[in-house]
């Protein structure tokens, strides 16, 4: 019986993520896996994953309760991302504030600001009061609050593990890789050298970008997750591999907006496309249009939009349903909560 051969290579973390995730949902009966570390890590701080590690660890069953002791992991609620004016901003996971009646709370703060001095949107924010906060709740208490984070690891400590995981599985791991090895049926590269995701024959090229926090993990665990779904003899998968690269690139573009959106001189100037809609839309009435294959949550960009100093012009309408002190003394009990709840969860 012949053999399917799938190589990985790159750096520990990245072979590690993309080899843990095909160990348990591609490796099997006829398939071979190897990974290769060939690389050196030399990236500076931890290793930042967004809130759906949670999901994809659990697909390969390797829950991230397993892996946050050991590797000194911590809860993060918001990614730090610089602006072009040398700044920077905090793109919280969760929504600010709550809902009201099918109208974001970001709608009632605006009109709220109208009648009077109101404290800055990001207080409203719980996900970024326990980011700032001085100590991270524990899994088991954030679990049970409604908001969403992502871990930060250990890089080293997360690589290693996951190595493990996929040795564990089944897989071969070993260090460095010559070119005549890299000739199997499938070799993945993991690297941020490649010019654009792309599956085209023997090669599939991952480009893990890395300038926001999580989005290395996210190209990463999402390339693995597209693969394993689409996966089909290696011999002859011209229309999945065509799929894959599809599915990638669009997913860049919408990456390449939100990092226009922190760039660009004039946020009101872009030439993209998508881009340009939300920032229409959102300077005319506060919504922010969702396109195809979003990698960032509305809270995110809502965080960037205001940020780049993205005003909206009115409210929505909705929002004026709520007699005036009625929605003052909302927003003030919320504030507060916010803040009440914040310090509970400190002295915890």
């Amino acid at each position: 019986m012949s053999v399917e051969r799938i190589l990985v290579y790159g750096s520990p973390v990245q072979v590690g993520i993309v080899g843990a995730y095909l160990s348990s949902r591609w490796l099997g009966p006829g398939r071979a896996l190897e990974l290769a570390t060939t690389v050196e890590d030399n990236a500076a701080g931890p290793f930042v994953t967004r809130p759906s590690v949670h999901r994809f660890h659990g697909e390969m069953g390797l829950p991230i309760d397993q892996l946050f002791a050991p590797c000194r992991g911590s809860p993060v609620l918001a990614a730090a991302a610089q602006t072009a004016d040398g700044g920077s901003v905090q793109l919280p996971f969760s929504a600010f504030g709550v809902q009201r009646g099918g109208v974001e709370f970001h709608q009632y703060w605006l009109r709220a600001s109208r009648l009077s001095e109101q404290a800055d949107l990001t207080d409203f924010s719980l996900s970024l009061a326990l980011q700032n906060a001085a100590h991270k709740p524990p899994l088991a208490q954030l679990a049970q609050l409604p908001v969403e984070f992502g871990i930060a690891f250990d890089r080293a400590a997360y690589g290693n593990a996951l190595l493990s995981f996929a040795k564990a599985g089944g897989a071969s791991v070993v260090e460095g890789v010559n070119e005549q090895e890299r000739d199997a049926d499938l070799a993945i590269q993991c690297s941020p050298d490649a010019s654009a995701p792309k599956w085209q024959g023997q090669e599939l090229s991952i480009a893990p970008e890395s300038d926001i926090p999580g989005l290395e993990w996210h190209h990463l665990s999402s390339a693995a997750r597209r693969f394993a779904n689409l996966a089909a003899p290696l011999s002859d998968c011209a229309p999945e591999q065509a799929e894959w690269t599809r599915l990638a690139v669009a997913e860049n573009e919408r990456v390449a907006d939100m990092r226009e959106l922190l760039s660009i001189d004039d946020p009101l100037k872009s030439s993209r496309p998508a881009l340009q809609r939300k920032v229409e839309v959102f300077a005319a009435c506060g919504r922010i249009p969702t396109e195809d294959y979003e990698v960032f949550t509305p809270p995110e960009w809502l965080a960037a939009l205001w940020a780049r100093g993205v005003s909206p012009r009115r409210s929505d309408r909705m929002a004026e349903r709520l007699p005036d002190a009625q929605l003052l003394d909302w927003l003030d009990q919320l504030r507060g909560q916010i803040a009440s709840l914040t310090r509970q969860v400190q002295a915890a």
